[in-house]
C-alpha cells in the first residue's frame, strides 16, 4: 500500500510537470517568461562580447600584433591593451581591489608596461580583465545598482552599463581590423555566408 501511495505521489508530480509545460491552450495567451532582471540583461549582453573579443584575440596572427590600418591609430596590440584598460578601470572596485592594474594604453600609444609585450602576455592580461569584470557583476545586485562606484560620478550599474557599450564600440574596431587582415570575425564566423558575413 505504501509502495502504491508513492507512486501516485510520483505519478501526480510526472503530471504537473508535464502540464506545466505545456503551451497554453488555443485562444489563450502565452504567458511569456520572466525577465531575467536589468543587471543580468547587461550581463548577456557583456558576456557576448566578451566571448567576441576574446576569440579575436586568440585568432589574430601574432607577427600582426603590431599592425595598425593607419599610423594614426592604435596597433592591434595597443586597441587590445585599451579594451583591458577599460575592463581594468571600470571593474577593479567591484571586483574588491583597491587599485586598477597598470594601465597598457596611453592616448593610443603603448605604455611602458605594454612594451615588449608577446601575443600571449596579451592575451593573458585581456582574460584576466574579463574575470574581473566578471567578478564586479558577481558583486551587482538589482540592491545596489544605483549605489555610487566609489568616487567616481557614475553608479554600479553605470559603470558597469558603460563598460559594456564601450567594449561592444571597440568591437567594431576589432571586426574592421580582422576585414582588413582577411580575417572572419567571431561574431560572423558562425554564420557563414550571408547578410551578417560583411559585419
Amino acid at each position: 500500500m505504501k509502495s502504491i501511495g508513492i507512486s501516485l505521489v510520483c505519478c501526480a508530480a510526472f503530471v504537473g510537470a508535464v502540464s506545466a509545460q505545456q503551451p497554453a491552450a488555443p485562444g489563450q495567451p502565452q504567458q511569456p517568461r520572466p525577465l531575467p532582471g536589468i543587471t543580468m540583461e547587461v550581463r548577456t549582453i557583456f558576456n557576448n562580447i566578451k566571448t567576441n573579443i576574446t576569440k579575436a584575440a586568440d585568432q589574430f596572427p601574432e607577427d600582426k600584433y603590431g599592425w595598425s590600418p593607419t599610423p594614426e591609430v592604435r596597433t592591434w596590440a595597443g586597441l587590445m591593451g585599451h579594451l583591458t584598460d577599460d575592463n581594468n578601470g571600470a571593474c577593479f572596485l567591484m571586483a574588491g581591489e583597491t587599485a586598477a592594474p597598470a594601465r597598457f594604453d596611453n592616448g593610443g600609444k603603448p605604455t611602458p608596461a605594454a612594451k615588449d609585450l608577446k601575443k600571449a602576455d596579451i592575451v593573458k592580461a585581456l582574460g584576466e580583465s574579463f574575470a574581473r569584470c566578471d567578478k564586479a557583476f558577481d558583486a551587482l545586485t538589482e540592491a545596489n545598482m544605483a549605489e555610487r562606484n566609489g568616487t567616481s560620478s557614475r553608479s554600479k550599474f553605470g559603470a558597469m552599463f558603460y563598460n559594456t557599450q564601450h567594449i561592444n564600440e571597440h568591437y567594431g574596431n576589432i571586426v574592421t581590423y580582422m576585414r582588413l587582415q582577411g580575417l572572419v570575425p567571431p561574431s560572423s564566423a558562425p554564420r557563414g555566408g550571408g547578410a551578417g558575413a560583411n559585419r
